[in-house]
């Protein structure tokens, strides 16, 4: 069935098929229902961002905490021995987002293809994983990512994802960009409205103001 990538409003989330190209929205679904123990642990809506680790986990955001949801067990998956999650934040990454600001929230997080993912709060971000620490930053988006700045997201950006053509698509109110994962570099000729590039969207569920996005790319 290809990629597919889930946009989360609300209590709810839509999952869009990247093939054929353009691709298209397939369904629109509540969280709750539909996402394990999701909503027991009070992540069936207002969830700040979520990345796909590449192992088959997905990490969804919330405030100052987090949980860890297995995609193949279509639940939120907790560690042998130890607590079950919601999460602080800061006690997976300590190392890296005590102290920084963005142990209380975060706006955005994007998988950066080699280990390490990007995160962003308010017009802040950095880039680091739980074992090295910070690789770069914590800085201003416009210093670190100006391009970023002047397509209009240096500030409060909604989520971002990898796609599987490697590159990184950025979301802000009803526009995106697409970027190198790595540097941040908007590619010419963006930003773009998310409505002209990304179709089939039903009334109820319109394409601005995403709370976060995800993909699984080896949907069977």
């Amino acid at each position: 069935m290809g990629a597919k990538v889930y946009f989360i409003k609300g209590d709810s989330y839509a999952r869009y098929a990247l093939d054929p190209d353009p691709g298209t929205v397939e369904y629109v679904k509540s969280i709750g229902a539909n996402w394990g123990s999701m909503a027991v642990r009070g992540f069936d809506r207002g969830i700040d961002a979520a990345v796909n680790d590449g192992a088959g986990y997905v990490y969804f955001y919330q405030a100052g905490t987090y949980v860890r949801y297995d995609i193949a067990a279509n639940n939120i998956s907790d560690l042998v021995g130890e607590p079950p999650y919601p999460w602080p934040l800061t006690d997976g990454w300590s190392n890296f987002l005590t102290g920084t600001g963005f142990e209380n929230y975060i706006d955005g997080a994007l998988d950066v293809g080699d280990g390490t993912c990007w995160f962003f709060h308010d017009d802040m971000c950095l880039r680091g994983d739980a074992s090295s620490g910070i690789i770069t930053g914590p800085d201003p988006i416009a210093s670190l990512a100006p391009s970023l700045a002047d397509a209009g997201l240096g500030f409060d950006i909604d989520d971002a994802v990898r796609l599987p053509n490697g590159k990184a698509y950025l979301f802000k109110e009803d526009m995106y960009v697409r970027a190198d994962p790595l540097t941040l570099t908007v590619d010419s000729g963006y930003p773009l409205k998310t409505a002209d590039e990304w179709v089939g969207w039903p009334s109820t569920f319109t394409p601005r103001d995403f709370d976060a996005v995800w993909i699984n790319p080896n949907h069977p």
